[in-house]
């Protein structure tokens, strides 16, 4: 019996057990949830901070599609306007002309070309001689003294003509009568060398040309070009650079600087123009019947009340 006794464990002793296991298994519970929580932190982050780059992500990449299909609309735009450049001369003088419809643009190629000015201080040329048949002809040659050409009744308004300028009579075929300014200008410059005052007497003397009129018609003739010359340059001015040269005469111990004016130019082909405009003349006032050349004026059209 006692043997019995102490071999069984007394009951509060298996009471205290118990209560023992209870608390262990307890805190291991507590412990279990602890660790899960922790473990579970970590991971609520990694999700919270996928979710910001995918945001980001997505962001960027509506911005960037919306930045790439305006540029390629942008692009699909220019492209449509844009003029493809076959011909370089023809397209650079359509783009400086006022009047690029005008017949002598269409008949006449520009002939772009270089050409070296000559710009020499002292040595004469043909153009600088003194007043006399030779100089005369030299300038006539470049066409200063050309008629007028004409320009047809279709092309006066592409050319820059007005309905209300001077028209050629229908039985003379019709049309305007017109000259071409480039030629105009030279024939201006020539009229300011003959008015120089050691050509004037020489030409004053001839009474020819424009020195048939009274001085002081010849006077505001010759600054009526003067200005003309004055517009056309200003109009297009040269932006070239004029470099210079040392120089040095023989009893001169030091050399000298000197401008240099020899310089060279994009150049249209002139004798081309030139060429065209004596071929396309008016024929001499001598040939034709002048009171019926031209088309005269109707009741209601415009006549200045003096020479503009």
């Amino acid at each position: 019996m006692f043997s019995n006794l102490f071999r069984s464990q007394p009951k509060h002793k298996r009471a205290r057990l118990g209560q023992h296991d209870s608390e262990s298994l307890d805190s291991d519970n507590l412990l279990s949830e602890q660790r899960s929580t922790e473990s579970l932190a970590p991971q609520t982050k990694n999700v919270e901070q996928s979710s910001r780059d995918v945001k980001i992500a997505v962001r960027t990449l509506i911005l960037s599609s919306i930045v790439y299909l305006g540029v390629g609309l942008w692009l699909a735009s220019s492209v449509r306007n844009t003029t493809v450049v076959a011909d370089v001369d023809k397209f650079c003088l359509h783009h400086v002309s006022r009047y690029c419809k005008a017949p002598v643009v269409r008949d006449v190629k520009a002939g772009w070309h270089d050409k070296l000015f000559n710009g020499s201080f002292l040595h004469q040329n043909e153009y600088r001689q003194p007043a006399g048949p030779e100089v005369d002809a030299a300038w006539a040659a470049l066409g200063v003294n050309y008629r007028s050409v004409v320009v047809s009744l279709d092309e006066a308004e592409a050319t820059g003509l007005r309905a209300e300028q001077v028209q050629i009579s229908p039985e003379y075929g019709g049309g305007f009568p017109a000259n071409v300014e480039g030629l105009h200008h030279l024939h201006c410059l020539d009229l300011l060398r003959r008015t120089l005052h050691w050509n004037y007497d020489y030409y004053r003397a001839q009474k020819k040309g424009a020195f048939v009129n009274s001085e002081y018609i010849v006077r505001v003739h010759t600054t009526h070009c003067l200005d003309i010359l004055r517009q056309v340059l200003m109009c297009n001015p040269d932006v070239g650079v004029l470099g210079q040269v040392w120089w040095q005469p023989e009893n001169d111990s030091h050399p000298s600087a000197f401008v240099d004016f020899n310089t060279v130019h994009r150049c249209r082909d002139y004798e081309a123009v030139r060429a065209w405009a004596e071929a396309h003349q008016l024929p001499p006032e001598d040939q034709v019947d002048m009171s019926r050349f031209y088309k005269m004026p109707r009741a209601g059209d415009s006549i200045l009340g003096e020479i503009p």
